[in-house]
This record gives C-alpha cells, structure tokens and sequence, in this order.
C-alpha cells in the first residue's frame, strides 16, 4: 500500500514538475527579445534655450536626461545598490535569499513591507512588463531579470536602470532627479544627495524632500547606514552625512511647463510630429529668461491691484487655490462683495453654484468652465432676497519684442499657467479700441499730412455697415473739441476728430497700411477707427514694431535653432525683415506717439528713465485695456480684461489699468539697452514748433521740437507771423 502511494507521489509530482517546466519554458518564449534593449535609449527630455544659450526648461513626455554609467558617480551607483539590491553583483538576476527574508518580514508584519525584486526585476518590469499583481507577471518579470543579465554586463543593466527609474516630481533618471532637487549635474552630487536620491524609488511622494523633509532624511539615513553596512563608505563619512540637514533646491532653469515651453512644445508637434515626442532635442529660442521672469512678475503685480480695486479678494495660481480659499472664507452673504462658491451643475449656459447653505444659479456668459470646480460670484442683495453675478477670471497678456529683428524676448498668456494654460497673448481676439488709431494716421501722413495739419474734431454721424445703423462718436469722459492737430487728436485720443480723419482719407489707405503692419482683417467700417475689430497681443504689438523700426517689418519668431541628439540642425531661423512703410513718414508717426507719452493719455510714463513711445487703448464699457509701446530696441505690449467680454469697471482705460503693467516691465526692459533716441533718417528734419501758432519757433517764442518729412515743415516763424498781423 505505501509503496502505491509512493509510486503515485512519484508520478504526481513528476507530472507537475514537468507541466511547471514546459510551462515555463512556453512562458520564457513569449518574452520580447531583451536585445532590443542595446540600442534603447529611453524617451528623453528636450532642452528648451534662451536667447543667450541658457537653459529655459524642458519639455518631453518624460523629464529624462540619458547619462552613460560612465557619468554617474561610484557614490550614486553604490547608494541605489545598497537601497534596493545589495546583492547585485553577486546575483543572475533574481535573489532567493532576499525573496525568502521579504515573505519572513511581510508575515510578520501582516502586510507588504519589503519587497525581494532585484534592480534587474525592477527594469525588466517597468520596461516590458505591466503592474498588474498576479503570479504570472512575476515569472515573466523573474524570467526577463534572467534573460536581461545573460545578454548585458551589469554596469549596462545599472545605466539602463539609473536612467530609466522614476524618482518622483516628474523626474525620471538620476540626471532629472538631480537637477529637479538639487539644480544640478548628477556628477555634482555630494554623498548625502546620492543617499537621498537612492531613498526615493521605494515611495516618491511619500519621501517627497519638498513635501516630507523630514521623511525624507528618514529615508536618506537609512541608505547611508546600508552603505556603511556594505562598506562603501567609512564611520566617519556616515556620522558626516547623516547629521546634515535635507537641502533641496527647485531648480527654475528647469521649469515644469509655462506659456514659452507651450508653445514650444506646440511648435514642435505640428513641425516635427513623432520627433518630437522622442525628445532629446537642444531647442534655441529668442525668448530672454530674465524678461520673461520679469514679464510674469510685473503681470501679477498689476492684475492683483486691479483685483483689490474690483473688490475680488484673491487671484489664484491653481484650482487647489480656489478650494482652499473657499473651505476658509466665511459664507455670510454681503451686498456687492465677491466669494468663491462652488459649482454643482453647469447646464444650458447656467451654472448652480454653491456658497455654504446658499445656491445660486449664474449665467456662463459664453465660458466654457468644464472640469472647473469653482468659479468667483458677487452677490446682490434686492426686493426678492439675494441673487448673484458670474465675476469671470480677470486675466491679462504681455508680449515683448526686439525692435529690429521681431525676436520675441517675452511672452506671457495670463495670470497664472498652472490655473488656466489658455495662452491670451496669441490666442484671445479682443478689440484694441483706440489702439488701433496709429494706422490710421500714419496713412494721414502718407496722403501728405504733417503732425500740425488741423482736422475738424466735432462729433458728426456716420452711417456703420458694421451695424446697419447711423452712429454718432463721443470722446472719453465727453469731452468736445473744435479742430485739433493730428498730434493732439492722436495725443488725447479723440474719438471724434479720428472717425473724422477717416472719412477724409477714405478707407482704402487706412487697409493698405494695415495689411502692411500685419492688421489683415480690417474692415471698411468707420467704427474702424475706435477698434471694432478683433487682434491678439502678439499681431498688435508686432503692427507697433514696424512703427518702432522705422518702416521695416519684422515677422515675429521664437525659434532660432533645433538641433537633434546626434548634433543634427533640423532647422535654423534668422530674422526676416521688410520695409513696408517709408521711414520717414513712420518716423513722424514715432514722434507723434512720443506726444502720447509726453502730452497725452500715456503722460504717466513720462517719468521712466529712456526715451519711450507707444498709444493707450479703451474698449466700450471698458471691456478691454490696452498699452502698446516701445524704445528704439525693444517694444511690449499689455492687454487686460476678463475673459468673458464684461467691464473691467468704469474708469479702467488703458491709461489706469494696462499702463502701469507696462511701465513696470518696461523701466527694467529698456534700461538694458542704451538710453538712445530714435534715429533720424534721411529725409526727416527736427524742427520747434509754437505750440500756440504752429509756426517755427524762434527767440521771440516757446517751442517744442517736431519731427517733420523734410519739406512739409512751416516756413513761417513767431517774427513772421508778426510782422504779418503787424506790419
């Protein structure tokens, strides 16, 4: 009987050692061919640069920068095996023994607290393997830790780990990690650095240095006293190391995303498609990192003001801002004052939302708040109890430009790209109101008009297609005048002597000259002339540097070179400039903008260090707000508005709502060129002219110097004019 027994037992368990084998034998010829690996690079980070070659940030679907082993510092490479596979060298890709103390530890503890996979395992599975938890996927990735160390020598098998790890914050490789918590070269790391890192693979977030500091020297010292268990480092460098305190670093050079890598990174999909999502390209932009930086400080800075002044209590970086502040802010319903609440259903153009106790429902007003979880109201108390308003996100846009090639040095979409990536400043059409007015009078000076040629300023109706109606213009705060130069029409901004000056000219010259600025869809509209049409940021402020340049237009770029990982340019881009409009004329047109800043509505810039021009803008109702300006080198131009089309609150012009953004980027901007004035080009005289008499002023009168088309200057002097009226 015992001996049947035993005979059955044999053959039982022959059976199933034999099924074990065939089976893993049929599972070890379904692995993918680790071979593959020896030409593998995994996908990498791209490395954005600004104009002077520094690095910017990066974009890739990964934050990864490839390092060969050869790089990476013995400290490091001994600080990840003493973390996560003491054994390494001594194993063929899987441990028993480390597998067998795992199952001890995570009996004891009733729950999974060690892990037995070796670095090999750990590849193997994040390379080919999902993360699915079943017995299966751990012979295969058992298997593959076999097949990979049969095929590659183990500081291969180190290289392809280090690089390929995630080490949490977005970084993946010990190159990223290093830069994104220290800011800098892994080949830099000190010893405790490397012990951080090699502590993160276990639990990124939760060793998280800039969340967890002080898990994360937990963690860190807990790696060092492995290395001194292994012998890699001595009882002095240990006591050295684990007695430091946790240092890290955000490393700003090497910026998540913002509004340039955006578009960057939108540039290159549409060039470039699958390139692109490989990465390791080197991508040379126009962009200044310290005007860029400066541009989204003095953006901030304005549009917080405008908040206080609008009453809206806080501007948010993030959602997580909003929902914090609400979870904080007290619920009790005041006239007139602005809350966050929450939004509990959009539908048909509403939206429920939500404050304490209290529901409301708002009007959408055409914005699109999908995935929104909160939204600003202000609320309204009135004969049948309380109501409340949609206040939309208050935004606004800048954009700088290099005067002589169109290099964009500065380009910033809104108020915070972690909250809304929306990118304004090339995308949002809104109407520039009167700062669309320099094309129509540098087409008064091509028909021949000089800056003191007088036009009629009285309001007079007009007959708009654009509406079907007549329509009759008013000036800012209803001011009247008679006849006014075209200095002083352009100056103060008068509505009514502008629609005039159009009307004389005809329209066929005022769409000339904004096809030449790159203004294209101008319409034959006499409300033409207060800025009914529709232009992003970056085409206004690139129409106003032709007039900066003096005639010469430059296309706006932001690429000047990309280069693949085998040092291959794919592309290489120079300035491409025209003269679309004479330079003598436009440089009239300069001096008359000059005016705006010295005499008119942008006098406040007055005060600013260099010699600087530009043109205020006002929408209806103060919906939008406008500055365009810029020095002989460098031009910039700001919008602010809401992003549903709702005043900006009266009084908000362009003067008091956009001028001092731009005068707070533009006081650092220009000061780093020379404080120079425009040039004079051939052609052009400078001549002082009597501000009362328009005539040329000599001893006998004040002046104030006037450019003119050499030519078209008075003949007439004070003593002239004198002897004329008193012979």
């Amino acid at each position: 009987m015992l001996k049947k027994i035993l005979i059955y037992l044999s053959i039982f368990l022959g059976v199933l050692l034999g099924g074990t084998f065939i089976f893993l034998v049929a599972l070890y010829m379904t692995l993918p061919d680790v071979k593959l690996l020896e030409g593998w690079t995994p996908p990498q980070s791209s490395v954005v640069f600004d104009y002077r070659d520094r690095p910017y940030g990066d974009i890739g679907v990964q934050k990864r920068y490839y390092v060969k082993i050869d790089e990476i510092p013995d400290r490091v490479i001994q600080a990840f095996i003493s973390a996560e596979d003491r054994n390494f060298f001594e194993h063929h890709g899987i441990d028993l023994g480390a597998i067998f103390r795992a199952m001890i530890a995570n009996i004891r503890a009733g729950r999974v607290v060690q892990g037995g996979s070796t670095i090999t395992q750990q590849l193997a599975k994040n390379l080919f393997l999902t993360r699915e938890r079943t017995i299966k996927r751990k012979l295969k990735e058992a298997l593959l830790a076999i097949k990979i160390e049969r095929t590659f020598d183990k500081r291969k098998i180190l290289e392809l780990y280090l690089n390929q790890i995630y080490l949490g914050n977005g970084a993946y490789g010990v190159e990223a990690a290093s830069r994104v918590y220290f800011g800098k070269h892994v080949k830099e790391l000190t010893l405790e650095e490397s012990a951080l890192l090699a502590g993160l693979p276990k639990a990124p977030s939760r060793f998280n240095p800039f969340v967890n500091p002080e898990l994360a020297k937990t963690r860190r010292n807990y790696v060092l006293k492995r290395m001194l268990e292994d012998g890699y480092i001595t009882q002095e460098e240990y006591e050295t190391a684990v007695n430091k305190p946790v240092i890290v670093k955000r490393d700003n050079k090497y910026r998540l995303s913002d509004y340039v890598l955006d578009m960057v990174k939108e540039y290159l999909m549409d060039r470039y498609g699958d390139i692109a999502l490989q990465g390791g390209l080197k991508i040379y932009t126009t962009i200044d990192r310290d005007l860029q930086t400066l541009a989204v400080r003095s953006l901030k800075k304005g549009l917080k003001r405008l908040a206080r002044m609008n009453g809206i209590p806080f501007l948010p970086e993030s959602e997580e801002d909003m929902a914090e502040f609400y979870r904080a802010e007290k619920k009790t319903p005041i006239d007139d004052k602005v809350y966050v609440a929450k939004i509990a259903e959009i539908k048909n153009g509403y939206a429920n939302v939500e404050l304490g106790k209290n529901k409301f429902r708002v009007n959408l007003r055409g914005l699109n708040l999908e995935g929104r979880e909160y939204v600003f109201i202000r609320l309204h108390e009135g004969l049948e109890g309380w109501s409340a308003e949609l206040v939309p996100d208050l935004q606004g846009a800048l954009v700088s430009l290099d005067v002589h090639t169109g290099a964009i040095r500065a380009i910033v979409g809104g108020y915070s790209y972690s909250y809304s990536p929306f990118n304004r400043a090339i995308k949002a059409k809104r109407q520039p109101g009167s700062a669309i007015k320099p094309v129509i009078y540098m087409a008064a000076l091509l028909k021949g008009e000089t800056q003191i040629s007088s036009i009629d300023a009285r309001p007079r109706t007009f007959y708009d297609p654009a509406t079907g109606e007549e329509w009759t213009p008013k000036n800012y705060g209803d001011e009247e005048y008679t006849v006014v130069t075209l200095r002083q029409a352009l100056a103060k901004s008068i509505n009514t002597a502008t629609v005039n000056l159009l009307d004389k000219l005809g329209f066929e010259i005022v769409l000339s000259v904004g096809e030449k600025v790159g203004l294209t869809n101008l319409k034959p509209y006499y409300s033409l002339a207060l800025g009914t049409v529709e232009v992003t940021p970056l085409q206004l402020t690139s129409a106003y540097q032709v007039f900066a340049n003096l005639g010469t237009k430059c296309e706006p770029f932001f690429i000047r070179k990309i280069v693949d990982g085998n040092g291959k340019v794919l592309e290489e881009n120079s300035p491409k400039c025209e003269e679309v409009l004479p330079p003598q004329e436009t440089r009239v047109l300069v001096d008359m903008l000059r005016a705006v800043v010295l005499e008119g509505t942008g006098r406040s810039a007055k005060d600013l260090p260099r010699i600087v021009a530009g043109k205020t803008g006002t929408t209806d109702e103060y919906m939008d707000a406008w500055f365009i300006g810029f020095s002989p080198y460098i031009s910039a131009g700001v919008w602010v508005g809401y992003d549903a089309k709702v005043s900006l609150g009266r009084g908000m012009s362009g003067a008091r709502a956009a001028l001092p953004i731009w005068k707070d980027f533009m006081a650092v901007a220009a000061s780093k060129y020379p404080n120079d004035d425009f040039p004079l080009p051939e052609g052009t005289v400078v001549v002082p002219i009597n501000p009362e008499d328009y005539v040329i002023a000599d001893e006998t009168c004040p002046g104030i110097n006037m450019v003119f088309v050499e030519g078209t200057q008075p003949k007439l002097t004070c003593s002239d004019l004198r002897n004329i009226i008193s012979p």
